[in-house]
């Protein structure tokens, strides 16, 4: 079973986390992102069946978020080998690029802090929210770009080996979930597959 490409998979749709630092180390680690993604179209309302797919696609995802967290906080030497693939993929986000990446980040997150504050006129939200939105995607798709490099991609395969082998011995039931995290997108992809047929 292919886990390394599922990471990249569920990668490549998870952006809208509290921070995009926190998702670039989710990109390294196997990405179990907590989703909040809307589940797959369907073409018949209700779709009781891939809602319900979703929903434990959603906790699966959930529950080795918590135990990717864990214990990367139980293992100082994972947050250290974090910091470096970090800076790593920053140094070659900020290749050709006007602003640094820590500048981006830094005026995104000052973005969602005023999109948050209950002082922010709703007159703004929606100017404030399209800049967020704006920033957030060119962010990503310099992220995206950064993990073709070949010395990217072999830190990321690093940590993300030691982080889920760690994982593993945090918690026994890692691989298990992994599993079912995996058949669950399988069958939603079936899914998804079956009803573009139907059209």
């Amino acid at each position: 079973m292919n886990h390394s490409h599922h990471a990249r998979s569920l990668f490549a749709r998870c952006f809208t986390a509290r921070s995009l630092r926190v998702l670039c180390a989710v990109a390294a680690l196997g990405t179990f992102a907590p989703s909040h993604a809307e589940p797959p179209a369907a073409q018949d309302d209700p779709m009781q069946a891939a809602r319900q797919l979703h929903g434990e696609y959603v906790e699966l995802q959930n529950r080795l978020s918590l135990i990717q967290e864990k214990t990367i906080e139980a293992h100082p030497e994972l947050q250290k080998q974090q910091e470096a693939f970090l800076d790593l993929m920053m140094a070659k986000m900020a290749s050709g690029s006007d602003a640094s990446p820590q500048d981006d980040l830094a005026a995104i997150d000052k973005l969602e802090q005023k999109l948050r504050s209950k002082d922010t006129p709703d007159s703004e939200r929606q100017t404030l929210m399209t800049e967020y939105q704006e920033k957030a995607m060119a962010f990503r798709a310099a992220q995206v770009e950064a993990l073709k490099d070949p010395e990217v991609q072999q830190a990321q395969d690093a940590l993300r080996d030691a982080t889920v082998t760690a994982m593993k011995q945090q918690d026994p039931q890692t691989t298990q979930l992994m599993e079912q995290l995996q058949q669950k997108q399988d069958e939603m992809k079936q899914m998804l597959e079956a009803a573009g047929q139907g059209q």
